[in-house]
């Protein structure tokens, strides 16, 4: 009986120690990039789009590929052009096809890159039909997620409604949302500045 309330208890500690860890490791991680790489030097960099003062920690979203429900990706590793609306209509369309000239564009690089959709009010099954035309766009798992606490992070400021802002956004490798671009905005733009990122990241 002693032994199995042993075991309890070693069970118990290795939960919270993994607990813990899940917490800290991102703070770890933070703390090793700004002074171990060259992220403080990009942050500096000329840019076309605006910088998003401060960062906004995302964590390792879980995504969804609509025509392939065996890739299994997150946000964290690459590089992500993202978009944030409720249901995918016009104008979701066109920043989809938008995110995929820039993808395009980035040739050799464009394995680095990827093009997600943050949808809070539309099925994979629906989106599916859209997508026909535009394979490889991911969409993050609303399910595994707090929706309105996430879309919080894409408030600029007290006045707008991430939903209705039609922006696109790029998160680094590390799951931190880091700039935004107005609505309409030039693909060379985002090409411009992700290029550069690309070019002086050793991450991603």
């Amino acid at each position: 009986m002693s032994e199995d309330v042993e075991n309890i208890k070693k069970s118990n500690r290795l939960t919270i120690i993994l607990v813990v860890v899940m917490f800290i490791s991102p703070l770890v991680l933070s703390w090793y990039v700004f002074n171990y790489t060259d992220y403080i030097e990009i942050r500096g960099m000329s840019n076309k789009g605006n910088l998003v003062e401060p960062v906004q920690p995302l964590g390792d979203l879980a995504l969804i590929d609509p025509f392939n429900d065996k890739r299994k990706d997150g946000l964290y590793g690459e590089w992500n052009l993202v978009y944030v609306t409720e249901t995918c209509d016009k104008p979701c369309m066109d920043n989809i096809y938008l995110m995929r000239q820039v993808h395009a564009s980035m040739d050799k690089h464009s394995l680095r890159v990827q093009k997600v959709l943050l949808l809070t009010n539309q099925s994979i099954s629906e989106l599916k039909e859209k997508l026909v035309d535009f394979k490889g766009q991911q969409v993050i798992d609303v399910d595994l997620i707090n929706v309105n606490a996430m879309i919080e992070k894409f408030r600029l400021n007290e006045a707008e409604d991430p939903l209705k802002m039609n922006r696109i956004y790029i998160v680094d490798p590390l799951g931190n949302l880091m700039m935004s671009y107005e609505p309409n905005v030039n693909p060379r733009d985002i090409y411009t500045d992700l290029k550069k990122l690309l070019r002086g990241s050793r991450i991603g």
